[in-house]
């Protein structure tokens, strides 16, 4: 049922006048085909719901748990009340299993730092699912990872689709400065050299040092660290070129352009 909603956001991205604001800021970090690649969509907010269910019926949206509709009482009566489940993250990607498989959807916020914060809402909003029994982007990045024999583990999504763009193609992300059991799992069925590009912040630094102590034993882990000034790979090769990523590398054997 994924694949529907996906569709339909997809088609509201290119063609709906409410999602002017979406595609524009898409169309600043991405490239077209990298959004059709990734099929990124426009999710409705709450007051526009009817963009979205004019292709995807209420029901199926509620028992995907992408609308919630619940009562509201006045001092007069009782009405009804719809909530989208990525109200305030309207960009919209499907996050695939290693299979190629929709195993839930991501929505990213397009409000600024200052509202987030005075509104609490979060930059990312995913629907439920067990994030750590899957990887982004290795359904994609199989060939390349087994072809070089190492894998580059970033965190973001939009720091994997980045670095393809660039021609790096052994590249996913882990989707927290983390990697779980079975992370590491699936990702040592294709290499067991992994080199980690966390974010450049405090828990970066510190998932990236946990992650080689707790498996160094198991795979040959590999940390790197971004340049001061740059938040994440996303941002840094915005400004450089992939050529210059090799250059990050710290003790590492394997050069990321041969």
């Amino acid at each position: 049922m994924y694949e529907k909603v996906v569709e339909a956001c997809r088609y509201l991205l290119l063609n709906s006048p409410d999602a002017e604001e979406s595609l524009a800021y898409l169309n600043s970090r991405l490239t077209p085909e990298s959004q059709e690649q990734y099929s990124f969509g426009y999710f409705p907010n709450n007051d526009n719901l009817h963009l979205l269910t004019s292709f995807i019926s209420k029901e199926d949206l509620i028992n995907l748990k992408l609308l919630n509709i619940y009562d509201t009482a006045s001092s007069l009566y009782k009405k009804k009340t719809e909530a989208s489940f990525f109200n305030n993250h309207p960009l919209i990607l499907p996050y695939r299993d290693l299979y190629g498989n929709i195993v839930a959807l991501v929505g990213r916020t397009l409000l600024s730092e200052e509202e987030k914060i005075e509104q609490k809402v979060s930059k990312y909003k995913n629907t439920l699912f067990r994030k750590g029994h899957h990887v982004f982007g290795l359904n994609d990045a199989r060939s390349a990872i087994l072809d070089k024999d190492y894998v580059i583990v970033v965190e973001g999504q939009f720091d994997v689709i980045k670095s393809r763009e660039k021609g790096i193609y052994n590249i996913v992300a882990a989707g927290t400065s983390s990697l779980s059991d079975y992370q590491l799992s699936l990702i040592c069925r294709f290499t067991d050299n992994v080199f980690l590009l966390f974010d450049n912040d405090n828990a970066g630094e510190l998932g990236s040092t946990k992650v080689k102590h707790k498996y160094d034993s198991y795979a040959k882990i590999t940390n790197s660290y971004l340049p001061i000034g740059y938040k994440d790979i996303d941002e840094y090769l915005s400004n450089n070129s992939a050529d210059s990523l090799q250059l990050l590398a710290r003790d590492v054997q394997y050069d990321l352009q041969d």
